[in-house]
């Protein structure tokens, strides 16, 4: 049974799970913070040596097999203190966001901004803006991670 339990921590089976809670669905362009809760359960005692995370822009433009993404972190935290989570204990840690959205030429008014949209509408551009944390847990190579999108507005 020992080897059995070993691969289940290993690949993180039964032990802590992720949510994330209290992100509001729109986050403001012009703002510079966003906050949540991570909520973390577990069936057995566990140590969590870090809590990381992360607001996320993911671009994708182009079509079929043109098309391309890449992902910008636009601002992270993290918290580098360990902590114990006993069996069947649930512990929620609030967090907070510093973040900085890039303005772009479509953001910008006039004919500036019209010419920033056609470009936008025409590489077939696509923006998915997501909050994710991730927790890395003693003895675990698959950490628990959670992501939540949201919606930027001005």
């Amino acid at each position: 049974m020992g080897f059995l339990d070993t691969a289940k921590g290993w690949f993180n089976i039964g032990g802590v799970k992720l949510k994330l809670e209290g992100i509001g669905p729109t986050v403001p362009k012009r703002g510079n913070s966003l906050s949540g809760k991570a909520v973390l359960t577990t069936k057995s005692d566990k140590q969590v040596q870090k809590m990381a995370y992360k607001f996320m822009l993911k671009k994708t433009s182009g079509s079929g097999d043109d098309r391309h993404s890449h992902e910008y972190t636009l601002g992270q935290s993290s918290l580098d203190t360990p902590f114990e989570i006993k069996a069947g204990e649930t512990k929620t840690l609030d967090f907070s966001i510093n973040y900085t959205i890039e303005e772009t030429l479509k953001d910008k008014g006039g004919v500036l901004g019209a010419v920033g949209k056609l470009a936008a509408f025409a590489s077939q551009e696509s923006l998915e803006y997501y909050v994710e944390a991730e927790c890395s847990v003693k003895g675990t190579a698959l950490n628990p991670s959670a992501k939540v999108q949201v919606k930027v507005a001005d």
